[in-house]
């Protein structure tokens, strides 16, 4: 029995101390071994993270002026759950911020913790608030760096520059095009709080700075943009058009100068046909930037400056000469469709020069009709229509060529006067900018590079010009062209005093939304060329979207001598081609430097 009872009381005494040691090392382990994670969770609850804005990057003139930039803002917060006297602190708060003290006070009154009173606030007022909230005259009231894109110039080239959303995403424009450069990255700050969320002063624990995003420098001169807008805007007014758009651009580089898209939309009450067409007899409201960018968006049956791809292939394979006629009756029919010219006449010879000058449909045909349609369609293809210019903007279409398969019985009388193909203007003017080149084709530029914090220019790659038109043929088609401003001819409005302009006018008649045929009275008007025809050294289009008068050269082509005159007046541009000024650089400003070899 002793021994029993022995063995139980060893029994109880080693059970006592399994839970005696057992209860030690939970408490060394909730104590001491803990202390590292609970101190950190004491730490990390004492710990807020900011986020520290990475600043957008700058989109920039050629000359440098800015046209978007961002600056460092302020947003403020309020935890509604921390603030006892809503009435007092709004008062207070809504001196500062210029706002209703009824505004402000909402927004500290509101259910939960959280709450947005004010946004895009400027630091130095940011500023001020935070160091009131961390004195305690503002309870419940937090500070937050953002950032806000401003654009200095205003509505200047907006089509082009673009816009950003509330997030600084990019939305349309070049602001889309180049988000991913544009774009900063945010970085932080771990801060230590007191209650409230508030900051301690020496508060950073870490910190990560931000890092801004590059800035674009484009080829948009400011003056000139500002001086294009302004006259295609006077001339949609003048003409009731329901838009315009105008595209200026450095022959010998391709570099956009300037690009307008301008729209005067119906005023309220106006409505539309039941073609989805636009009237033509309505009043419109003054002349806004548009939300697209036509010049690349906006595909159009372009008219007579369709011909430029009749002429050069014709005078390539030796169809024509610069000095041969062709018989010209007053009108054709093709598979029982009639084609004449603007103007009814009888049977005439005209030479090549009278035929351009004149802008004859029929005379045009008839060389098509020896060409064929391989041959044809091939001369657009090396102009680029159908094709995407390479500026890759976002929202550009190609157009529309079809392939010859597809060809009606009618198309080549309609392809090579401007009708039954779909085209951008950019695309019409990089043609013609070819033959102003000297035949060679040059990819179309909006941007020229990245600028890096020292202002050094990162040039974008171009890529290499290829040559379209022989050097011979081009010389010969800018001849032809040279009469079309002749006092005779479709467009002497486009005359400028003391320089010889080379180009071509198109008159189309715009095609109905849901049915074949077109719309009465509904047009678009173009002029296309380039100055001094000598030794081109501008070219530029305008387009006018449903003018009266309709013609291309009683709209477009004054437009386009508006805006070329301020802009060799500008560039100090000879007569003779000749360049005075460093605001187009060249690796050569010479004129000899201009071969067409």
């Amino acid at each position: 029995m002793a021994n029993r009872r022995n063995r139980r009381t060893r029994l109880a005494l080693v059970f006592c101390g399994v839970v005696t040691l057992a209860l030690i090392v939970q408490l060394l382990r909730v104590t001491v071994l803990a202390q590292p994670s609970y101190a950190n969770l004491a730490q990390q609850e004492a710990q807020t993270t900011v986020t520290l804005p990475g600043l957008r990057g700058s989109i920039i003139a050629r000359n440098g002026e800015v046209l978007a930039m961002s600056e460092l803002r302020d947003t403020i917060i309020a935890d509604p759950l921390l603030i006892k006297h809503p009435a007092t602190e709004a008062v207070t708060l809504a001196k500062l911020l210029g706002l209703a003290s009824a505004q402000v006070r909402h927004a500290l009154s509101v259910p939960g913790g959280y709450s947005v009173v004010a946004q895009l606030v400027t630091r130095s007022t940011g500023s001020k608030i935070e160091s009131m909230a961390l004195d305690g005259e503002l309870p419940g009231i937090n500070v937050e760096p953002c950032q806000a894109r401003y654009y200095p110039a205003g509505s200047l080239a907006e089509p082009v520059v673009g816009r950003v959303g509330a997030n600084d995403n990019g939305l349309f424009g070049l602001e889309y095009q180049y988000q991913k450069l544009l774009a900063g990255r945010n970085g932080y700050e771990i801060q230590r709080t007191a209650s409230g969320n508030l900051p301690l002063p020496n508060a950073v624990v870490k910190r990560q700075p931000p890092i801004q995003g590059k800035s674009l420098k484009l080829t948009i001169d400011p003056a000139l943009q500002a001086y294009a807008e302004q006259a295609v805007a006077g001339e949609i007014e003048k003409t009731n058009a329901i838009g315009g758009t105008a595209v200026v651009m450095d022959v010998a580089t391709g570099q956009i100068l300037a690009m307008v898209s301008l729209t005067a939309p119906p005023l309220p009450g106006a409505k539309p046909l039941a073609n989805g067409g636009q009237p033509v007899d309505v009043q419109r409201a003054l002349p806004t930037e548009s939300w697209t960018n036509q010049a690349v968006a906006y595909a159009y049956e372009p008219g007579s400056v369709a011909k430029i791809a009749t002429f050069t292939a014709a005078l390539q394979d030796h169809l024509i000469t610069p000095t041969s006629s062709e018989v010209v009756p007053g009108r054709l029919v093709i598979d029982g469709s009639v084609f004449h010219d603007a103007e009814p006449h009888p049977t005439e010879v005209l030479s090549m020069g009278q035929i351009l000058a004149q802008s004859s449909n029929v005379g045009t045909i008839e060389i098509a009709r020896r060409l064929g349609p391989a041959r044809l369609l091939a001369s657009f293809e090396r102009f680029g229509w159908g094709e995407p210019t390479g500026l890759a903007f976002p929202g550009e279409t190609q157009g529309l060529m079809k392939p010859v398969s597809q060809w009606s019985p009618t198309a080549i009388g309609s392809t090579p006067i401007g009708q039954d193909q779909l085209v951008t203007p950019l695309q019409v003017l990089d043609s013609y900018n070819a033959i102003a080149n000297g035949g060679v084709m040059v990819t179309p530029k909006l941007v020229l590079g990245t600028v890096g914090s020292r202002g050094h220019l990162h040039a974008f790659a171009s890529p290499a010009p290829r040559r379209i038109v022989p050097a011979n043929i081009d010389a010969e088609m800018i001849h032809l062209l040279s009469g079309v401003t002749g006092a005779n001819a479709t467009a002497p409005d486009a005359q400028i005093p003391g320089y010889l302009v080379a180009g071509k006018t198109g008159t189309s008649q715009k095609p109905l939304h849901t049915q074949a045929g077109y719309q009465m009275g509904a047009y678009w008007g173009t002029f296309v060329g380039m100055v001094p025809a000598q030794h081109p050294v501008l070219s530029a289009i305008v387009m006018l979207d449903q003018p009266v008068p309709i013609y291309g050269g009683m709209t477009a082509a004054p437009v386009f001598s508006q805006i070329m005159r301020y802009a060799l007046a500008r560039y100090g541009v000879t007569p003779s081609g000749s360049i005075e000024s460093s605001m187009l650089p060249r690796v050569s400003r010479s004129v000899a430097s201009r071969s067409r070899e």
